[in-house]
């Protein structure tokens, strides 16, 4: 923590204040040294008072060059061209303003007239000099002060802290191509330096001021400069509150990429909804994974292929991977080839579809896991509406497969992977995944198996989710398409919620084997997925309902307003891992649920679809199916989407969601 004198020095108008003290001190000094030394070359002797009045004059002069030229407000650690320019600017001044002062004051009688062209001269190169010693000091190199601007490249605005804003003027002024913008002006977020400048460009003021600063910026180039982050590591909630800002002005926003600051890059759909990553021991993890043989489903989705990256960093002695999509498989297959290339890990990719038994046995008995991950599932929300038996097949029939082979092959630790879908569910996605949650639950009764379920909400820029279906939307020209302008949804971005998943997963393997859980993940408040498009379309520096379209096409049958992580009768208690939950109801409830699971399974089966709705009802007296489990709804054109006619409603909405899933 900085010293209250040290702060009092980095206020703007002490360190300005003394700045110029110190230049016209110096500027004294010279003028002193200077006549003394002319007159000694000479041997002559000096004339009474020049010396003081030629000295005072020149203080006052070098004060007033200053403040006429700014030559103040440059900050000496980040010094520029342009501030030598200034330099070099207010020097002359001050050394034709003093003669003159000296002829109409004194007759300058007895002064030297080369005084002012060496005094000068010295002058500017003892204030180039204290300068660069500074900088050299602070940045160690003085290359980056050479910085041109091109009338031809669009405008920037910096923001970020005042050593991120110097660190990228710095390296983007070494590329031989410059920074590709000329930036107009700076905007700190740590400190005050408003009316100074870093490298040469000025500190406009602070972010409460950005909407002013970008404004006035616009009007005075006649077109709208780029919003720059300069910040690596700013976190998500600055992130989130700059995007905000910047959404709200419709200014267009980018940030230093993190492995390659001098580049750019947009931000994304996470720095939206405002999360702060969450610090995690990776520790137990690690004890978890390392030397076990280790099965993950679904292997090549957006889930299953984050786990697969996170598991295969822990070591673990064998990485089974199996997924029912090959072009999936081949993915993550080349991306562990591609990134693990001295064969440290040791894995091999299955095409298999966990319904099928003979083949799922099959690779049981080749691999023999201690660890299955169970991710396979499908979860697209209005795809499982219309194959409402595939649904049920894969997502219940599949976690069936893999319980009872995880238990004939004697695996140590099950853990499936569900969704909030499952609270109160109004679709066959969500059913499916709850009956599954139960099938969990009941199947690790009075065996050595560790059994747990992990529940959360929906995956940013998973396969089939809004975000990209926004993006491509808004690349596109638009209308962006929503279901409601009320509907909210949980997000959390793949990488934390695989890590929570596998911090759970090793949380449950320290428990009582016969006790299976329920673990939650904390997913925040719900996000408003209408003001998120919005954001999103501002953030390209567009306007909605003005440059795109939004327009609302009507839930779809399975779809909700809002989701909930849990039911009203489930007690959830901490863990020691941040961010997870765990249910701890009355795990005997669902023993009695292994019956009605397998006569609904046997009506699968048989594509019954009018026993397998009166088997749902059993399991789930609430839940009343849509879809084409529904034949009064079946097969009905959807009405052509109509475009938002008040558009006094932006400032008013809440929500969208074209796809109502937490696709993997």
């Amino acid at each position: 923590m900085s010293s209250p004198v040290s702060r009092i020095f980095k206020a703007p108008l002490v360190s300005k204040l003394t700045v110029i003290a110190y230049d016209a001190f110096l500027g004294g000094l010279c003028m002193y040294l200077v006549i003394n030394w002319r007159f000694a070359i000479e041997d002559k002797p000096i004339p009474n008072g020049i010396v003081e009045s030629a000295t005072i004059v020149f203080v006052l002069s070098c004060i007033a060059s200053w403040i006429l030229t700014d030559a103040h407000k440059a900050i000496w650690r980040f010094i520029s061209l342009d501030d030598v320019k200034n330099l070099f600017q207010a020097v002359i001044l001050a050394a034709i303003i003093a003669p003159v002062i000296l002829f109409f004051s004194f007759r300058a009688d007895g002064f030297p007239r080369s005084v002012p062209f060496i005094c000068g001269s010295l002058y500017f190169f003892l204030l180039i000099l204290s300068r660069m010693v500074v900088l050299f000091i602070q940045n160690g190199d003085i290359r980056a002060i050479f910085r041109g601007e091109k009338d031809d490249l669009p405008n920037a605005i910096l923001i970020g802290t005042e050593t991120s804003l110097s660190n990228y003027i710095r390296d983007v002024s070494r590329k031989a191509a410059g920074p590709g913008y000329n930036l107009r002006g700076l905007i700190g977020t740590d400190a005050d330096h408003r009316g100074r400048s870093i490298r040469g460009i000025p500190v406009l003021g602070q972010l409460e001021e950005l909407s002013s600063i970008y404004q006035d910026l616009k009007n005075r180039y006649k077109t709208a400069p780029t919003l720059i982050a300069t910040d690596e590591n700013q976190g998500r909630t600055k992130s989130y509150n700059l995007v905000r800002k910047a959404s709200e002005i419709g200014a267009p926003l980018v940030r230093v990429t993190q492995s390659r600051p001098d580049t750019l890059s947009p931000f994304e759909a996470s720095d939206l909804i405002g999360r702060e990553l969450k610090a995690l021991d990776i520790e137990p993890v690690r004890r978890f994974i390392e030397g076990k043989r280790v099965m993950i489903t679904g292997a090549g989705g957006t889930i299953g292929s984050e786990i697969t990256r996170q598991v295969a960093a822990l070591l673990p002695a064998r990485l089974t991977l199996v997924d029912n999509s090959e072009f999936n498989l081949y993915q993550i297959d080349r991306e562990l080839s591609e990134t693990i290339p001295d064969k440290t890990l040791n894995w091999f990719p299955f095409i298999a579809n966990v319904c099928d038994s003979a083949r799922m046995k099959e690779i049981f008995a080749a691999e023999k896991p201690q660890i299955v991950l169970h991710a396979a599932a499908l979860k697209h929300v209005p795809l499982s509406e219309i194959n409402p038996v595939e649904a049920l097949r894969t997502n219940i029939g599949g976690t069936q497969n893999m319980i009872a082979l995880a238990k004939e092959f004697e695996t140590d630790s099950f853990t499936l992977i569900s969704t909030d879908k499952a609270v109160m569910p109004s679709n066959i996605m969500g059913a499916s995944k709850r009956i599954a949650e139960m099938l969990t639950m009941s199947e690790t009764k009075d065996n050595e198996l560790s059994a747990c379920a992990v529940r959360f909400g929906n995956v940013l820029a998973s396969t089939g989710s809004v975000v990209p279906l926004f993006e491509e939307q808004i690349a596109k020209g638009g209308p962006v398409t929503v279901t409601h302008k009320d509907v909210t949804r949980y997000f959390m971005t793949t990488e934390e919620a695989t890590s929570l998943v596998l911090q759970a997963a090793a949380l449950n393997a320290n428990e009582r084997p016969e006790l299976g859980s329920i673990y939650v993940l904390e997913m925040g408040e719900p996000v408003k997925i209408n003001k998120l498009a919005r954001q999103l379309i501002r953030l390209r520096g567009l306007v909605p309902d003005r440059d795109i379209q939004i327009v609302f096409t009507g839930l779809r049958p399975g779809e909700k307003l809002t989701e909930k992580l849990i039911y009203d009768e489930e007690q959830l208690e901490s863990t020691y891992v941040d961010g997870v939950m765990r249910f701890t109801g009355a795990e005997d409830a669902f023993e009695s649920m292994k019956l009605p699971i397998d006569e609904l399974m046997h009506k699968v089966g048989l594509r019954d679809r009018k026993a397998i709705k009166k088997a749902l009802a059993k399991l789930l007296p609430n839940y009343k199916p849509n879809g084409s489990l529904s034949p009064k709804k079946d097969n009905k054109p959807k009405p052509k989407p109509k475009p938002e006619k008040d558009a006094k409603s932006e400032s008013q909405s809440a929500a969208i969601l074209p796809f109502a899933s937490k696709s993997d």
